[in-house]
């Protein structure tokens, strides 16, 4: 008997000493919750505090934008006051060729401004339900004579690259009907879109035997326009326009860019489709554009 109250001693021992052990072990897990739940509430602030620092930063840019957009848009309406007045002026003397070239140019200036205003203000504006209706063709075919007549304006280096754009005939190729319709507002937003388009095409030919090619294609809901020209552009041009990268290309001229970030608001904007083709290959670049034939405008 008295062995066997040992052996119970030495069972109720064991069962001790393991409790002890679990309860060392439950413990050290609730010191290792402790540890955690401290962290989570670190990183929790942590994220507060960062979360905090981003609404104030963002209501920071937001407020910088909108102060930018201000003056922007005053001194947009101060360029359209200066650009009636010389588009009055020159009107009475239209029978002079240099005259009549150089209102033309100083419209062209006063419907950039009102795009820019446009689009600074193209979420406050109540739109008509009126549509303009242009064929793609007679733009393609206008402006490539604008930039003819201002070629200087290109900035090309060598007056041999100029000479031969001037010289350079570009075939037009249509292909079924090409008109389409917008919003009368954004009317003035597609010879934008083309003429630069055209504009970075000449830039980017050898100078000697310079080619540009244009074909437009009618297809059901489409009118597809392709710019081709003789003349790889950059990988990163390429990829900067198409979205596929966000770093800015080099040896860009600064007009050439500030010209495609225009285009691309426009095409974004307007849903145009619009991408870059290069061919390292053939040395050669193509530009595609789908224009709706019916494009309206939806604020967001």
């Amino acid at each position: 008997m008295e062995k066997n109250f040992e052996e119970k001693i030495k069972e109720l021992e064991r069962e001790v000493l393991l409790l002890k052990i679990e309860l060392q072990n439950t413990k050290l897990r609730e010191i290792e919750k402790e540890k955690s739940l401290n962290n989570y509430v670190r990183d929790l602030d942590k994220a507060k505090e960062l979360n905090l620092n981003s609404v104030f930063r963002e209501q920071e840019l937001k407020n910088l934008a909108t102060s930018w957009e201000r003056i922007v848009d005053e001194l947009a309406h101060s360029i359209n006051t200066d650009v009636y007045v010389a588009v009055s002026s020159m009107s009475k003397f239209l029978d002079n060729p240099k005259i009549k070239k150089a209102n033309y140019h100083t419209r062209q200036i006063r419907d950039l401004t009102n795009l820019l205003l446009l689009f600074l203000k193209r979420d406050d504006i109540e739109y008509s339900n009126e549509f303009t209706e242009f064929a793609l063709s007679e733009v393609v075919a206008e402006q490539i004579a604008l930039i003819k007549d201002g070629i200087s304006t290109l900035r090309i280096s060598s007056d041999e690259h100029e000479e031969s754009l001037l010289k350079m005939v570009i075939p037009v190729t249509i292909i079924g009907e090409t008109k389409i319709a917008i919003n009368e507002e954004f009317a003035d937003a597609i010879p934008l879109v083309i003429k630069d388009l055209v504009r970075n095409a000449m830039k980017h030919t050898p100078d000697h035997d310079p080619k540009v090619e244009i074909t437009l294609t009618e297809s059901e809901l489409f009118v597809e326009v392709m710019i081709h020209n003789n003349g790889a552009i950059s990988e990163k041009l390429a990829n900067w326009f198409n979205k596929s990268s966000l770093e800015d290309p080099e040896n860009m001229s600064k007009s050439s860019k500030v010209g495609l970030r225009v285009v691309k608001k426009w095409v974004d904007l307007l849903k145009i489709e619009t991408r870059y083709l290069r061919d390292e290959n053939n040395d050669t670049t193509t530009v595609k554009l789908n224009f709706p034939k019916r494009i309206s405008y939806e604020k967001n």
